[in-house]
């Protein structure tokens, strides 16, 4: 059990990480102000500079973060009509950083997600925001789609009746709205069908030796990299004390033969546990006939 004190210092880090990320998001609104007066070209053309610039680095400064949040703020106003508040930017940057973020029922929890899902998409890696269910998955992806075209990243949805063609579409783009069970069930058939080349460095031997023989065959995703939660505490809590199973058929002579040992050595241990149980009953009888 942790000690009060422990507690209180806890709470004090929780406390000073909101304010630093506070004093961020003011300084977000600050360079937001010179891109209202600009055109639509000169806007997009710093956002798709931005990209280039998340694209090349593995680690970005907070400077170009805080230059492409202000940009993309600006976006979000002239495609969609929505402004992100002061308490949006404080999301965003929060979930961008990696921390749980809560927030109010009405502060705009959807909104929030799609600035730091444009700077994770500009890196090219694999991008999923996980939702409630599929008619969510479907909204939010073509609601925003004005406004991750305007930024220069790709969006596309994933649904429980999607066939295999159209869902590895849907993953290829930068950016995938999906749900929980979607996502897992795809991750696990794809292991399945990987088999002995589920580690990347493994495919990516033979595909070098023979480009023309693809080790993707049947694979739908192009891997697990970012993903922004939507209601977090539900998905990661509630849900997850439900197992998801997948399995498949195989030839199964060794397994099967497995089982056929396993059976033999238990029917000779419960003969001789039968054995072991009767004689001591034997021997008492005589005992007492005697």
């Amino acid at each position: 059990m942790r000690s009060p004190t422990a507690l209180w210092a806890g709470i004090k880090r929780r406390s000073g990480v909101f304010k630093s990320l506070e004093t961020e998001a003011l300084q977000i609104e600050e360079l937001a102000a010179k891109w209202s007066s600009v055109s639509d070209h000169q806007l997009q053309e710093h956002l798709l500079q931005s990209r280039q610039i998340f694209r090349r680095r593995r680690i970005e400064s907070d400077d170009s973060v805080y230059e492409a949040l202000a940009a993309i703020r600006e976006a979000a106003e002239r495609k969609t009509g929505l402004r992100p508040y002061f308490v949006q930017l404080i999301g965003a940057l929060a979930l961008h950083r990696g921390f749980l973020a809560e927030m109010a029922t009405g502060e705009g929890k959807t909104l929030t997600a799609t600035l730091p899902a444009i700077l994770a998409g500009w890196t090219k890696r694999p991008c999923h925001i996980v939702t409630a269910n599929d008619y969510l998955a479907q909204r939010d992806a073509e609601w925003w789609r004005p406004l991750y075209q305007f930024c220069g990243v790709s969006a596309g949805y994933v649904t429980g009746q999607m066939p295999p063609a159209e869902r590895a579409r849907a993953y290829s783009q930068d950016i995938t709205y999906t749900t929980s069970k979607e996502i897992v069930a795809d991750f696990l058939r794809d292991r399945l069908r990987l088999g002995s080349l589920q580690n990347a460095t493994r495919r990516l031997i033979p595909q070098l030796l023979n480009p023309r023989n693809s080790t993707r065959e049947g694979v739908v995703m192009r891997g697990l990299h970012t993903a922004i939660i939507d209601e977090a505490d539900s998905l990661l809590i509630d849900e997850a004390v439900t197992p998801l199973i997948i399995s498949s058929a195989e030839d199964g002579k060794e397994t099967t033969q497995a089982f056929q040992i396993a059976r033999d050595l238990a029917s000779h241990a419960g003969a001789a546990r039968r054995l072991s149980v009767k004689r001591p009953l034997i021997a008492k009888w005589n005992c007492s006939r005697a």
